[in-house]
């Protein structure tokens, strides 16, 4: 082998001997790069975003709600929350004993004991909210303590200021799907506008832990909510309240709703339901349906307060006159059915004012037959029934009308006088509204006006559905209707010194069977002064133990706050 030969050859070693270091150098760099930019992206990822900082949301302040009078019903005041701050906590096993203590955790061994222990083991973990609002004390006691990782932050509380008698109207804010939020009532209809927009808050580490509040930068600022006006007075709702709960309790009533809306307009003034619950401890109330504004959410068969829409769309098809006359024998018979007077009386000749006055489930049927089932479906449908009125409530129900659809004689009869359909104690008070109104029906509303943040105010315009029957046929009914408590069964509704248009209702409550229970609905709706109204009036009372009949116990809750709203609104006698 001559020298050039032995040249290339050990050359070509050496080469190949680099060429593999470098190639295994390589593979080695790559697979780490592999493992630590791939693999281990997450880990790093994480940690890397603890140490160089974490965004936190700024919670923006909610709106405030008040009455038309720009009482506070619903603010915010200072609390305070929980807070940890587990890459600072010592003694994981120690400090979560201690905040089990605050959080009112007893058991060692119970799965919020560990789910704690869990959140405060976590060693990039620079914020953990523990528990909201715990009050000033509790803060002061956290503070003093001088725990490491455990600290508090100021926050804020919804506080009612009228508790209950608000309760379903408003709502509360609470938590849903670990977000703070309306639930029920305006609190969750406006949920967007009184919340506003949260902010950003970023707050960057050191090597050294710096604390979260010596860093804190803000990214976005956060946006106030609006504030709400109602169009409820707090006077009227007050006194309206406290009848109602003075009638449920003499009548030893299961429940019941009460509304006064203005009807010229559509805006609603006072609303109660019971049973109620104090929005300020919401989370004593067990039984979700207690929250609903059952005025909107519940709907119940009318019984004899619906023959009043019948009469409107009699009166208004030119199908009879207040003295019109039937032959009451005290009953009606259609197929196998028998429909009779609820006091099983006959009366013999009568006019439709005199159906009004006794409440004549017959001449309710005889009006509904001159009608006809489109007709009569057609005048239902018009004031709203079997629709949302879309007042601003969550979980508003449209009742069901779908019987009228069947254009059956029996379901025409039946519906003439409040059965076999279902309404809302909201749709009445529109309806009957309509009626006070020579005829106009408006959308009922609860929210006055809105102001933004800035100031800017925004009112709502009362907004008209559609002319329902005429002026003449609502002058009409209503001096029907004033009969009635002249002369009929809605004398304990009336007012010293006014004219009172109104009708009661006393319904049989169906079961699941097909049938009708033992219990008993009593409604009553009016509207005064009768030629000129400022108010209408709806009463319901659910299942009322004394007294058979709506006279004795929803006519006489209408009468005593009528006669406040009278008074009240500086509305002068009309009559001796």
């Amino acid at each position: 082998m001559n020298n050039r030969e032995y040249f290339f050859t050990e050359s070509n070693k050496r080469i190949f001997f680099l060429s593999a270091v470098i190639f295994i150098l390589g593979f080695i760099i790559i697979t780490r790069l592999f493992y630590l930019q791939i693999i281990k992206h997450p880990y790093y990822n994480t940690l890397a975003l603890y140490r160089q900082g974490e965004d936190r949301i700024l919670e923006a302040k909610r709106g405030t709600i008040e009455d038309y009078n720009n009482f506070p019903l619903a603010v915010n005041i200072n609390n305070y929350n929980l807070i940890a701050i587990p890459a600072e906590i010592k003694d994981v096993a120690s400090t979560t004993k201690i905040v089990a203590g605050f959080l009112g955790i007893q058991d060692e061994n119970s799965k919020e004991f560990n789910e704690l222990k869990s959140r405060l083991s976590k060693r990039i973990d620079y914020y953990e909210l523990l528990k909201r609002d715990i009050g000033y004390d509790l803060a002061k006691q956290i503070k003093e303590l001088n725990l490491p990782g455990i600290t508090t932050e100021e926050g804020f509380k919804r506080y009612y200021s009228e508790g209950e008698i608000f309760s379903h109207l408003i709502g509360f804010v609470g938590t849903k799907d670990d977000k703070r939020q309306g639930l029920y009532g305006v609190e969750e209809f406006f949920d967007k506008q009184l919340a506003g927009e949260n902010g950003l808050l970023r707050s960057e580490y050191a090597p050294g832990k710096v604390s979260i509040l010596d860093s804190a930068k803000t990214i976005k600022q956060a946006k106030d909510g609006s504030n709400l006006i109602l169009t409820i007075d707090r006077s009227l709702q007050y006194v309206v309240c406290k009848d109602l709960l003075e009638g449920i309790k003499d009548s030893r009533a299961e429940g019941g709703t009460a509304i006064i809306m203005n009807p010229k307009n559509g805006a609603v003034l006072a609303l109660c339901n019971y049973p109620n619950f104090d929005s300020n401890q919401y989370n004593k109330t067990k039984n979700y349906h207690d929250f609903l504004d059952v005025a909107a959410s519940d709907a119940f068969e009318p019984g004899s307060i619906f023959k009043v829409i019948t009469m409107a769309a009699a009166l208004d098809a030119n199908k009879l006159e207040p003295d019109t006359t039937y032959e009451d024998t005290g009953e009606v018979k259609i197929g196998n059915y028998t429909i009779r007077n609820s006091d099983k009386k006959a009366y013999g000749t009568k006019t439709m004012t005199n159906v009004l006055e006794k409440s004549l489930n017959t001449g309710a049927v005889f009006a509904a037959r001159l009608l006809g089932y489109s007709l009569f479906r057609s005048y239902v449908k018009d004031f709203s029934f079997g629709s949302l009125t879309e007042i601003e409530q969550p979980n508003e129900t449209t009742g069901d009308i779908s019987n009228l659809e069947k254009n059956s004689d029996i379901y025409l009869a039946t519906a003439s006088f409040g059965q076999g359909i279902s309404v809302t104690p909201i749709q009445l008070a529109t309806a009957i509204s309509a009626i006070a109104n020579k005829g106009k029906l408006y959308k009922p509303y609860l929210l006055a006006k809105i102001i933004s943040p800035e100031g800017k105010e925004e009112m709502t315009q009362p907004y008209f559905i559609r002319q329902v029957i005429t002026p003449e046929t609502a002058k009409t009914l209503g001096a029907m209707m004033v009969s009635v408590l002249e002369n009929g069964y809605g004398i304990l509704a009336r007012v010293p010194g006014y004219y009172v248009a109104g009708k009661t209702g006393t319904a049989q409550v169906p079961n699941k069977s097909g049938g009708y229970s033992e219990e008993t609905i009593h409604s009553f709706v009016g509207f005064a002064p009768a030629e000129n109204p400022v108010f209408v009036g709806v009463v319901k009372i659910i299942n009322p133990k004394i007294g058979n009949f709506a006279e004795s116990t929803a006519a006489p809750i209408f009468g005593k706050f009528a006669k406040f709203a009278l008074n009240y609104y500086q509305i002068p006698p009309n009559r001796k």
